[in-house]
């Protein structure tokens, strides 16, 4: 069943009165839930004393907001009491307003995914989790994760996103960002919504793909109040399991970001217009032009200097290192499924990642054989110290341990860093056999291959791709593995999805939703370091 949705332009800290004519069109349309797409706040460096003043009745809950709305960061710093507000509410300003933040990919309770880049670009990120800032590797990091996307929301217009078109109108005062380009290309969202000083929609465009082909709609809302009294507010409705459509609408394009580099429209209108759908004007009704052969080229994996997890790279996040050892480090994740609150005997997530150091997308790609030797046996040395200080720091009355884990690896050639997920889990769920049964049940609802639990038939799918599950506990130990060399695709959120919902977390399911400040990674690093001091033999 179709949702209706509501996207905003920028309200610019005029709060009452949007909120007020956002109410009477909820009252007639009966939205899900409303985007703001531009600048919330009033820039803070010019503002008046009333739109002050307004900030404050937001904050004091004396404002009404009357569905459950998101905001963009925007690409003007907000107030310093609003960012006082978000980290202090977990990204929420006030009853039914949550800020969408930097970089965040969420599902609505609708079942809508939203992909958000909020911010204008620049080379380094500012301090702060809620600046008004990203950089190419964000757009980039999210773009290796957006898939199913509803929703995309920018504070920055796509480069070239006016190519191809013959829609006339304003771009963003602003140069256009390459990397937006590049997120919409990979999340083929089914609308991409931004902000600009004046209302644009292009025509409708096709992604390269199998057929049928997604299609975006890129649409840019005008401030509220604006002089010209242009469009401030879309709304429209939205199924969140619609497949594309077998049809392209009419005047459909192809996508503007078909190139890799930057093109004129008056050099490209040609090629254009051979992959234009006609739109009944003689043509013989909608077809695709039988020249169309682009396909887009496979970016090379990260380098080192790149890659997330490898140290040498500047942007490693090293506050949240745990341990490290000769070949293998151990890392708090980043935003984890467990938190603080989860179990009692510990007060830490204990949420983990087990990293070897060399550059690898799995085992068996690591050239030097002792090296892989040497990774494989302190990868288990730390899983096993692991497990023993959870035994150790959950032992009852009884002498039994309440705490178990499972952990998790993705082994396949087009990897980028091979590394284990390690999660406690109560014991209970591990002896009634809760744990395996919640892999088992994901895999089938994904149509995926069944796990293999024979030691045989495990060897022998471990040569290929695959992906390997191992439960623990003082009293059981369980593999199991499925093998991923079928012609799929496959959800690299599995394991995590698969335990949110065992556990009950599934408001934790993506990690990006589950985002901690700084600050807030670095103390429950030094929690764990603390509980994991005694069982670390890098210490010895």
């Amino acid at each position: 069943m179709a949702s209706k949705i509501a996207v905003i332009g920028a309200v610019n800290g005029r709060f009452t009165e949007v909120f007020e004519k956002l109410a009477a069109h909820q009252a007639k349309q009966k939205f899900a839930f409303a985007i703001v797409a531009g600048h919330l706040c009033a820039n803070p460096e010019s503002a008046t004393e009333q739109e002050a003043c307004e900030i404050d009745k937001l904050l004091e809950g004396k404002i009404n907001v009357p569905l459950p709305t998101y905001f963009s960061l925007g690409r003007q710093a907000l107030p310093a009491k609003a960012v006082k507000a978000l980290e202090e509410n977990a990204g929420q300003l006030c009853d039914n307003l949550s800020v969408l933040g930097r970089t965040v990919s969420i599902k609505t309770s609708e079942g809508f995914r939203v992909v958000a880049v909020g911010g204008a670009h620049a080379e380094t990120n500012e301090a702060g989790e809620y600046a008004a800032s990203y950089t190419d590797d964000d757009a980039e990091t999210l773009s290796k994760t957006a898939v199913d996307v509803d929703i995309l929301v920018t504070s920055e217009w796509p480069a070239h996103i006016r190519d191809g078109s013959r829609v006339n109108g304003e771009g963003p005062s602003t140069a256009a960002s390459e990397s937006i380009s590049g997120l919409c290309t990979a999340a083929k969202p089914k609308y991409h919504f931004s902000a600009s000083s004046t209302f644009y929609e292009r025509e409708p465009f096709f992604h390269d793909g199998p057929s049928p082909m997604s299609v975006t709609r890129f649409i840019s809302l005008a401030p509220f109040g604006n002089a010209g009294k242009q469009k401030w507010i879309y709304a429209f409705s939205l199924e969140s399991s619609a497949q594309p459509p077998e049809r392209l609408p009419d005047g459909c394009t192809a996508s503007p970001f078909t190139g890799t580099r930057k093109r004129k429209l008056e050099s490209q209108q040609a090629d254009y217009n051979s992959f234009r759908y006609s739109n009944g004007n003689g043509n013989g009704g909608s077809h695709l032009r039988e020249n169309y052969s682009h396909k887009r080229r496979r970016q090379p994996p990260p380098t080192p200097d790149k890659c997330y997890f490898c140290l040498s790279n500047p942007a490693c996040e090293t506050h949240m290192i745990g341990s490290i050892g000769e070949n293998v480090y151990l890392t708090t994740a980043k935003g984890p499924l467990t938190t603080k609150q989860t179990y009692s005997e510990i007060d830490f997530p204990g949420h983990m990642l087990l990293i070897p150091l060399e550059h690898a997308p799995t085992m068996g790609a690591i050239a030097d054989k002792e090296t892989r030797q040497a990774a494989v046996t302190e990868m288990q040395r730390y899983r096993s110290s692991l497990q023993n200080m959870l035994a150790e720091k959950s032992k009852g009355e009884d002498g039994r341990a309440k705490l178990g884990a499972v952990c998790w690896e993705i082994s396949r050639n087009t990897g980028i860093h091979l590394h284990w997920q390690f999660l406690p889990v109560p014991v209970d769920m591990i002896q009634r056999g809760l744990v395996e049964a919640a892999f088992d049940v994901e895999a089938e609802n994904n149509d995926y291959p069944k796990f293999v639990k024979k030691i045989s038939e495990m060897e022998e799918i471990e040569e290929g791709n695959f992906f390997k599950v191992m439960i623990w506990s003082e009293s059981l130990r369980k593999d199991m593995v499925m093998s991923l060399d079928g012609d799929f695709r496959f959800d690299l959120q599995f394991g995590r999805k698969a335990m949110a919902k065992l556990l009950g977390l599934e408001g934790r399911t993506d990690w990006k939703s589950c985002s901690q400040s700084k600050v807030e990674e670095s103390a429950e690093a030094n929690l764990f370091k603390e509980a994991f001091k005694a069982h670390d033999f890098n210490l010895e």
